[in-house]
This record gives C-alpha cells, structure tokens and sequence, in this order.
C-alpha cells in the first residue's frame, strides 16, 4: 500500500509540473501576443493601410478559392472577393468535382465564360482538370476539376493559374473583412524577407451577412458554436500572435492565410499526403529557408478577420478535431528530424517540442494523470491538498488563460456589442474548460490512436448551410 502510494504522490506531482510547464509558456505565449495586439491597436492603422494601397511595390495577390459542394455559400464569399479594398486581385475558384449546383451559381452570379487561360505545369495534382472559365473583366477564374477528396489537390490546381506574387488561400465557406488583404500584405510591404502571414480566423456562425459582407455580429446561439468562439479566440487572436513574435509560427490557417507564390511553389506546393497540410506548408517552407541559410520570417496580424463556418453539431466537430490531431502526429513523424534541432531555430527547438509534448501526447498525460489523481485522493493516498494544488494547475491557469483571451478580444477590437454576448462569451469560457474539454480530450486520443498506428486518413465532410442573410430593405419603403 506504501508502494502504491508513493507512486501515486509522485505522478500527481508529474502531473503538476507537466500542467504547471505547459500553462506557464502559454502564458508567455499569451503575454507576447496581448503586447502585439496592443501595438496594433494603438497604431494609425488608416494611414498605414492607405499607403500599402497607393504603394507602387504593393504586390498583386491571387486568392484561392477551393469549392466543393459550396453552393449556399459560394456567391456570398466570391462578391466579398470582388469588394475587398485592395490594388490587384485575382480570384480563383476551384471547382473540386461539386455535385450541386456550385458552378450553376457562380456561372449565373458573375457571367462565365470558356477560357483559354494558360495554367503553369506546376505544381503537380492529381484531379484532372475539365475546363477553365472567366469572368469578362478577368478577376475571377473558375476552374473545374474532378475530385480526389483532398482539399490539398485543389489548392495546387488553383496555384497553377495563380499569376500574381502573392497567393491567398481561403475556404469557401469564409468572408473577409473589406481591409483584410490590406492589413496581411503590409509586412509583405515593410520587409521582402517576409515569405508567409497569417490572420485571424472567426466563427461566423452568428453574424448576419448582407451581399457578402458582414452587417452584424452576435454569439451564436448553439453550445457547439459558442464553444469554438473561445477556442478561436484563444488560439488565434493572441496564441499564433503569440508565436509568430518570436519567429516560432507553426501554422497559418489554410482558411486565411498569404504566402509569397515563389516560396510556395519551391517546396512543391501543398502536400496531398499530409492532413496537417497548413501546418506542413509552414514548416516547408521554414525548412528550406533554413537549409538554404536565407533569412526569413512568418508573421501574424491580429487585426482583419476572415469569417468562417464552423461545424454546428458535435457529430461534424469530432471528425474535424480527431483529423486535426491525426495531421499534427503525422506532421510530427515525418519532420521529426527538426525537433530540437538547432538549426532550424525557434521552430525546431521550441515549438515542435511544444505541440509534441503539449499538443499531441497531451491527451495521454491528462486522462492518465487525471484518473490516477482523482482515484489517488478518493482512495485517501494522497491528500485533497495536493489534489486540488493539481487542479488548480492543469484547470485553473487554463481557465485564465481563456479569460485573458476575451478579455484582450474585447478590450482591444469590441466586436460583441450587446452585454449580453459579452456574458454568454465568458460563460462559454466555463462551460469549454468544465465539460467540453473531457470530450475534446477523447477526441484528440482518437487521432494520437490513428496517427501512431498509421490508419488511413479520414477528411470527412462537413455539411454547410450558408450564412445567415440580412432581409432585403422593401422597395416600397
């Protein structure tokens, strides 16, 4: 019994420091980011914005757009496109083997015709392309290919018509905000070794959208879509601010993200194999400029947001998260060479022992350090002390860190207007930490299963059903 208790204090005490190790450097992580935020904020971002308009070097960007099945969406998120305050654009839909009436929709909202646009030969896809149309005015290009099921496939497709220096990748079912392109072109402006930025992502499950652009915004009204409010905000707003700080950034969402077209097509474009494919470009991209001793940076603008459909139902949410963890051990496997590696800098000796250590062996270490804890203090071997010093360390910074999230979120962009979604964002804030987070945990195991034993990858679907629309003003009044 001695035995059995000394194991069991000395595990919780494991437990302790593990939590204690890992809230502390997101903590940090967090401080950083809540810096940057403020730097953003308190500059004249109009000015600045207004320049990086009239700048003869700002650079042209084509924006990549791959589409399958997105008709209730589809012709929102190209009008938002077209309306985004920027010098050049140019819009690329990829068609990926829809079976509704996706291309109908964009055919008859925006005039197509055949095209006899020249593609590049690189990079490589493996969905044959069955023809190109364009718009009369040439800012938007659709192109129409067959499916393999992987979004990577598409992108690259769409890279291949991409003819301007820097290439933006967003979902379909995403809208930008009018100054977006602005805001994530300016460090392409102000420093050439700039290869990558990456912007917030939002849930837009909840705002109200009028001719693609958003008219109101409000905490929707599903638990499961409240949930990934907090989760975005946490992750996105301050965490990859965070990161990118240091030069450390891992990943830029493929739901809105810009690189520069040249470093994307060195490393090949995305890879069809990996399920972690924003996260493997980043880190591709690193790499070479790495190997290759090129100076380089990946930075993060806090400011515009790309507003984004997230799944409502918790059947939809755990396909995304167990493949969301399957990728990462994927991503972990195959660049495993670049862990605490000091030649990749930052990178390879902090944040991918980081999400090895917290981000994907963190299901294993919390269900069995949990349990042996819990069991440890109901069983009397070790003291409710000790077991609350553990759970204040693994729950509560975790729940200060979500609440300094909001309340940068609020303090800095006051998105939420009414108080009452202010409420509702600091309940949910609760109810992810207390409840969700047992379920995301469970999840998360399921993809360290699929990764470690090399099953198959599994994308998935998840079923959209458009954004919520503002009723049309009566003609009469």
């Amino acid at each position: 019994m001695e035995a059995l208790a000394a194991i069991t204090y000395w595990v919780t005490w494991t437990l302790i420091a593990y939590y204690a190790l890992y809230n502390g450097i997101f903590l940090v992580i967090l401080l950083r980011g809540a810096l940057e935020v403020s730097r953003e904020v308190s500059w004249p971002s109009s000015a600045s914005l207004s320049e990086v308009f009239a700048n003869p070097l700002t650079p042209g960007i084509s924006i990549i757009v791959p589409a399958h099945n997105e008709e209730s969406g589809i012709v929102d998120a190209v009008h938002a496109l077209l309306n985004l305050r920027y010098p050049l654009t140019r819009i690329v839909v990829v068609d990926d083997g829809s079976t509704d009436d996706t291309f109908l929709k964009l055919q008859d909202n925006f005039d197509l015709r055949p095209s006899d646009k020249e593609l590049a030969a690189v990079p490589e896809h493996q969905g044959e392309i069955i023809d190109v149309w364009a718009s009369r005015g040439g800012d938007l290009t659709v192109i129409r290919k067959h499916s393999v099921r992987l979004r990577s496939d598409a992108v690259n497709a769409g890279l291949r018509a991409a003819d301007q220096e820097l290439v933006c990748m967003i979902d379909a079912d995403s809208l930008l905000e009018q100054d977006a392109l602005l805001h994530i072109a300016a460090p392409f402006v102000a420093d050439p070794t700039v290869v990558g930025v990456g912007g917030v992502i939002r849930p837009a499950n909840g705002v109200t959208v009028s001719r693609g652009a958003v008219t109101n915004i409000e905490m929707p009204k599903r638990w499961v879509e409240r949930i990934q409010v907090v989760e975005y905000l946490r992750a996105f707003l301050v965490g990859r601010t965070g990161w990118a700080s240091i030069n450390g950034l891992m990943i830029i969402s493929g739901a809105f993200g810009a690189f520069r077209r040249d470093a994307v097509l060195e490393v090949g474009g995305l890879d069809i194999n990996s399920l972690a494919e924003d996260a493997d470009l980043v880190v591709s991209i690193t790499k070479k400029a790495r190997d290759e001793k090129r100076p380089y940076r990946l930075a993060f603008v806090a400011e515009p947001v790309c507003w984004t459909e997230v799944p409502n139902t918790f059947s939809a949410l755990s396909g995304q998260r167990r493949r969301w963890s399957q990728g990462l051990g994927e991503l972990i496997a195959k660049r495993r060479k670049m862990i605490l590696n000091p030649r990749y800098g930052v990178l390879g000796m902090l944040t991918l022992p980081y999400f090895v250590l917290f981000e994907f062996y963190g299901p294993i270490f919390g269900v069995l350090g949990a349990f042996i804890a819990v069991a440890g203090a109901v069983t009397g071997l070790i003291t409710w002390q000790l077991f609350m010093l553990a759970f204040f360390v693994s729950v509560g910074l975790s729940l200060i860190s979500s609440l300094t999230s909001v309340l940068i979120e609020e303090s800095a962009y006051h998105r939420y207007s009414r108080l009452k979604d202010v409420f509702a964002l600091l309940a949910t804030t609760l109810v992810e930490l207390m409840g969700f987070h047992l379920v995301h945990t469970w999840w998360r195991l399921q993809g360290v299963y699929r990764a470690t034993f090399r099953r198959p990858s599994d994308w998935g679907t998840i079923e959209r059903v458009g954004f919520e629309q503002e009723p049309e003003a009566d003609p009469a009044r």
